[in-house]
């Protein structure tokens, strides 16, 4: 087995644990459900292939569990310190941190993703909680895609 499939597979063993245990984080579940199937949705849309599909919702995933994490902060971070107060909105975060990961796995889904965004933020009550949220959202998905782009720098010449 490649060393970039055990890594690819080992983050999608995490992100599922780490999603597994966000359960009782009080987030809106449908912001996740939402985001998880547009991320099938891509994946299918461009027969991905199993371990980039893999990786690319364990980035997705992993994303949402630190966004929603950082502002609950009833759980050990995946990789993202919380630099967030405590009053952001948790779905405008985990929607801001899905949108960019996705953006950024899957660029030619750009307008269903921007759809989908906007029309979770859009049941959001605008104010500074909302904007707290999608900022923090957004610097947790670009965190998390830098990372994995340096472990793959790191492990693609070890194939």
């Amino acid at each position: 087995m490649s060393t970039v499939f055990r890594g690819s597979l080992f983050i999608a063993c995490v992100g599922a644990i780490n999603l597994a245990s966000s359960i009782g984080i009080p987030a809106n579940g449908d912001v996740v459900t939402d985001w998880n199937t547009a991320a099938l949705n891509a994946i299918r849309a461009g027969s991905t292939a199993p371990p980039i599909a893999s990786r690319s919702l364990a980035i997705l995933h992993v994303s949402i569990y630190d966004a929603v994490n950082g502002i609950a902060r009833t759980h050990e971070p995946y990789l993202v310190q919380s630099a967030v107060s405590a009053s952001a909105s948790r779905e405008a975060a985990a929607s801001a941190a899905a949108h960019d990961a996705l953006v950024n796995l899957f660029p030619a889904r750009i307008a269903t993703f921007d759809a989908l965004h906007a029309a979770i933020l859009a049941a959001i009550p605008d104010g500074p909680q909302k904007t707290a949220g999608i900022v923090w959202g957004e610097f947790v998905a670009n965190q998390i895609l830098a990372a994995g782009q340096r472990w793959l720098r790191c492990h693609s010449s070890a194939t």
